[in-house]
């Protein structure tokens, strides 16, 4: 009876042990913009020498270097839904010198920053999508020097191309001329 009691003891202990354990193995990660979609009235994405704006002007957003061109929405709500939630998980790296290893100098990382109606900067990050792992990307903030590995794959979603964000407008159906058959001539 006392040896089956200090066994189920023991395995309590090492079960709760173990829990511990993975518990402190769980990856905790804090968003890059805990704000209101409200708040964001403009985004910029760099990519080298490419530059895309996307600006909302009374609830309808635009693409400032192709204004003819109508945003899709599906486009707009990856930014808010995936892009903007996008976690900063696990720090890689403090070394700014290791900042090419990840993909997120300057020169080689997608800047991606967004802002307020009145142009207040909400944030400003620089992605990287460098390795193996296609699962997630690495983020550093354009102020800062450390690194961090993302919970979520949005690099793709940061693209610079305005056909990307827009189409071109639906082209306008001709009226056929409408005959008046009631007037005899």
């Amino acid at each position: 009876m006392q040896v089956t009691l200090g066994v189920f003891v023991l395995l309590v202990l090492l079960f709760f042990m173990n829990q511990k354990s993975q518990n402190d193995l769980t990856v905790e990660g804090t968003v890059i913009f805990s704000g209101s979609q409200e708040d964001v009235s403009r985004f910029l994405i760099i990519e080298g020498p490419d530059t895309l704006e996307l600006v909302l002007k009374d609830s309808v957003w635009s693409i400032t270097q192709a204004d003819t061109l109508v945003i899709k929405k599906n486009q707009i709500e990856k930014l808010f839904d995936r892009v903007l939630q996008v976690k900063k998980e696990v720090i890689v790296s403090r070394n700014p010198e290791k900042w090419s290893t990840f993909g997120v100098s300057d020169s080689l990382g997608r800047q991606f920053s967004f802002f307020n109606k009145n142009s207040k900067s909400l944030g400003s990050y620089v992605f990287g999508n460098e390795g193996q792992d296609f699962q997630h990307n690495y983020i550093r903030d354009m102020n800062g020097s450390d690194v961090f590995r993302t919970n979520d794959n949005v690099y793709f979603l940061l693209n610079s191309k305005p056909t990307y964000w827009g189409k071109k407008p639906p082209k306008p159906t001709p009226e056929l001329e409408k005959i008046d058959t009631t007037s005899a001539s």
